[in-house]
């Protein structure tokens, strides 16, 4: 990649390799932002607008946001935490669920994630914790047990 992006800041005089979702996607973003003259804007951004969530929380008490995986990627600027970062503007609480919970996923409470919860309840296979019904059964058990707490 790196053999490509010299190729490219050499003839088109413009070096993107460093920018900011340039290695997204396998470096699309820098394909987008050197041939297209792209502009990159996170996913989250465009889908926390489309739904108008920050109206939804000018007067919420909690937000609830969750993914599959809840990793030090998360922490990254994934979902969740786009969701955070919007709920913080109005001191709005972040409770995030997820399917499983790493040992790293500590960092999501620094990128503003309050508190998160894995929903498999006990030791299964991942086809199991995928059945629907197995899921919603899950999901629906982990949240109220979280919202007892408020």
């Amino acid at each position: 990649m790196t053999h490509y992006a010299q190729i490219t800041a050499d003839t088109f005089g413009c070096s993107y390799a460093e920018r900011e979702g340039a290695g997204a996607a396998g470096g699309l973003g820098f394909a987008f932002l050197s041939f297209l003259n792209a502009r990159l804007t996170p996913g989250i951004d465009l889908i926390l607008d489309a739904v108008g969530l920050e109206e939804e929380l000018r007067d919420a008490d909690v937000a609830v946001t969750g993914e599959g995986r809840l990793d030090h990627q998360t922490a990254m600027g994934k979902a969740p935490v786009g969701v955070a970062r919007l709920a913080k503007k109005y001191n709005v609480k972040v409770l995030a669920f997820a399917g499983s919970v790493t040992k790293d996923a500590a960092s999501c409470n620094q990128a503003g994630i309050d508190a998160f919860f894995p929903i498999v309840r006990g030791v299964t296979t991942l086809e199991e914790a995928m059945k629907p019904e197995r899921a919603r059964e899950n999901m629906r058990a982990s949240v109220e047990q979280a919202f007892r707490l408020l």
